[in-house]
């Protein structure tokens, strides 16, 4: 998860600029700006993001492209690597001094398990293994200039979106797959009610396989996003029709069939999730399918409590859009003594919230494009090492920075991926001022291991 360079206003709030987005002209907050910006398209769908290092890698429904963050301009990008499989959502490992990268394919490709399409043809639904392939692809990165593809694990259904979970001690990765009968796949009979589960041995990546299917219980029918908290050993899954909290203690055995229920009828849609860096709140995001982005209306954020499941409040962003816009994802920035939010709201841009106080978040910066390469459709805004990486589904890679005043926050990571939380951080010091707060954060960000 994300910042090289991440700059806050105290109080934030007092630099947002309130205004409805009007057509060719960026609307946004005083105190945040496009550091740079890398398109592609107009027909591509730019999907997830993930880092390792100064390695940025944005996903998109025909393949990848891999980006050097340390250069500067056209030197940037180090491929556009072609493959075809929506989702392509992506996240890192590197193992040894190699690379390694996995992406979601839940559309069926014609030879997929073994060939990297640059076809759109290669879409098709009357198929199954080995003739066509959906599930999860692994290459190898180490020279990200030359990704090789190394294994594809059909997995029914296929993979709409994936966690990974690090099993070191057992020299593996546990990739959970989501999965859900809303694909194309030959395997998506409904209800679903079940996850994959493949093992990735790190020695010999190539062998990866599918190593179980835990069950779910019968009031989903199937998980959309997943958040892994490994410190804390829990895991958030978005199931559709609600939130679970499952025990990961033992991450080859999740307790799928014991969760913690939540269920919310101002939910549209349970899509991802993240949890505070002290565990002490987890943040719920609805997708939802009115895509109003009006007060009062769905598609919000909701924010629970992890000791006894209590909703402490929601939120929408306060823009009224006229094109489709709820949250999606997000991250929360690793500073101690704040709750900050980082989120993609499709047509509402990108998005930072300030829930120190569960009870009352605020939107405290915002970048709304309209010019250039057209209006804001974000799919994933993440903090990473001091900047706010997105990916849109049409405008492509675009990098934001908070830029007054001029002062550093937040812990420094070795990697980046969204859905997997490794570390704890302390927690919110409520009853200290706005400006101690930040102070008390910068301290330990600089200090942070």
């Amino acid at each position: 998860m994300p910042v090289r360079r991440l700059l806050i206003l105290v109080p934030l709030a007092a630099a947002l600029i309130a205004a409805q987005p009007a057509a060719g002209v960026d609307q946004h907050s005083a105190n945040m700006k496009i550091d740079w910006s890398f398109p592609e398209g107009p027909t591509r769908t730019h999907s997830d993001i993930a880092a390792w290092g100064n390695i940025v890698v944005a996903g998109n429904y025909d393949g990848f492209r891999v980006f050097d963050i340390t250069q500067t301009g056209n030197n940037r990008l180090l491929v556009n690597f072609l493959c075809r499989g929506p989702q392509n959502d992506v996240s890192l490992w590197e193992h040894n001094g190699r690379l390694l990268l996995f992406q979601s394919v839940d559309t069926p490709q014609t030879n997929g398990e073994t060939v990297c399409s640059q076809n759109r043809g290669s879409d098709t639904t009357a198929c199954g293994p080995p003739v066509c392939f959906e599930g999860i692809r692994i290459f190898d990165l180490t020279d990200p200039t030359a990704p090789v593809y190394l294994k594809g694990v059909y997995t029914d259904c296929g993979s709409h979106t994936h966690t990974l979970i690090p099993d070191l001690p057992n020299n593996r990765l546990l990739i959970y797959v989501s999965s859900y009968p809303g694909s194309s796949g030959p395997r998506c009979q409904s209800p679903f009610r079940k996850i994959s589960i493949v093992q990735v041995p790190l020695d010999a990546p190539e062998t990866s396989s599918v190593f179980s299917q835990p069950p779910l219980t019968a009031t989903v029918p199937g998980c959309h996003d997943m958040t892994a908290f490994l410190a804390i050993h829990m895991l958030a899954a978005s199931c559709a029709a609600e939130g679970q909290l499952w025990d990961i203690s033992d991450p080859a055995n999740p307790g799928t069939l014991s969760p913690v229920h939540i269920d919310d009828s101002g939910v549209n849609y349970w899509h991802s999730a993240e949890f505070t860096w002290d565990g002490q709140y987890v943040v719920f995001n609805d997708e939802s399918f009115t895509g109003t982005c009006q007060a009062g209306g769905d598609g919000r954020i909701r924010i629970y409590r992890v000791s006894d499941h209590a909703l402490m409040s929601s939120f929408m962003i306060p823009r009224p859009q006229g094109s489709y816009c709820s949250v999606h994802n997000g991250n929360i920035i690793p500073v101690a003594g704040r709750y900050l939010l980082v989120a993609a709201w499709y047509g509402g841009g990108t998005s930072v919230v300030d829930f120190t106080n569960p009870t009352a978040p605020v939107e405290v910066a915002y970048y709304d494009a309209n010019s250039g390469r057209g209006a804001a459709d974000t799919w994933s805004s993440y903090w990473y090492n001091g900047a706010i990486y997105a990916n849109d589904i049409t405008r492509g890679v675009d990098v934001f920075n908070i830029v007054t005043p001029y002062v550093r926050y937040g812990a420094t990571w070795t990697h980046l991926n969204a859905q997997t939380q490794e570390n704890l951080l302390a927690s919110p010091i409520a009853s200290r001022s706005p400006t101690v707060r930040l102070a008390i954060a910068s301290r330990d960000a600089r200090t942070a291991p």
